[in-house]
């Protein structure tokens, strides 16, 4: 029962990070825009960098910042309505259990798709954000979000056995 708890426990936690994030990015919107402006722009590259790889016009940078947002809406929306049906079904048969965590996973998924292959491959190698010392901090700050995310999926799909 404890280690059902804390597995709802987690995903909340996670859940409530994702949705603090997508206010703060709201929140904070023009220094997102001038971010992911530099990201995609690549002016912070080293000067024998492919350019080829830059997305102009920068008028695009809104609609990137509308795609993050909804992504990162999506993914607390997720994991806290997940965490809630498997809180739901805390006390149910271990199959029962089992089978409510699917709307979590799939929010820990879609969290692992967004800070990893899109900040950290996407920004950080196809844009080569490394190179920035701006987007450095982010794209290091992104693995670790993803990493957090993937252990919270494998931690919360550890199978419930019956007790008793």
């Amino acid at each position: 029962m404890l280690l059902r708890l804390i597995k709802v426990l987690i995903a909340l936690s996670f859940g409530a990070f994702a949705a603090m994030v997508c206010f703060n990015n709201y929140q904070d919107a023009p220094a997102n825009l001038a971010y992911i402006e530099t990201v995609i722009s690549m002016v912070d590259t080293f000067p024998t960098s492919p350019k080829f790889r830059a997305v102009f016009p920068l008028d695009t940078a809104p609609t990137f910042l509308i795609i993050i947002l909804a992504i990162e809406g999506f993914i607390a929306f997720l994991l806290i309505l997940g965490s809630l049906r498997m809180l739901t079904n805390i006390h149910k048969p271990a199959a029962a259990f089992n089978r409510s965590k699917s709307v979590v996973s799939f929010g820990f998924c879609v969290a692992i798709l967004l800070w990893f292959v899109v900040f950290v491959v996407g920004a950080g190698e196809w844009f080569l954000a490394w190179q920035s010392p701006i987007g450095r901090g982010a794209i290091e700050t992104s693995y670790n979000i993803s990493i957090i995310a993937f252990l919270g999926l494998i931690f919360v799909n550890q199978r419930d056995e019956e007790t008793g």
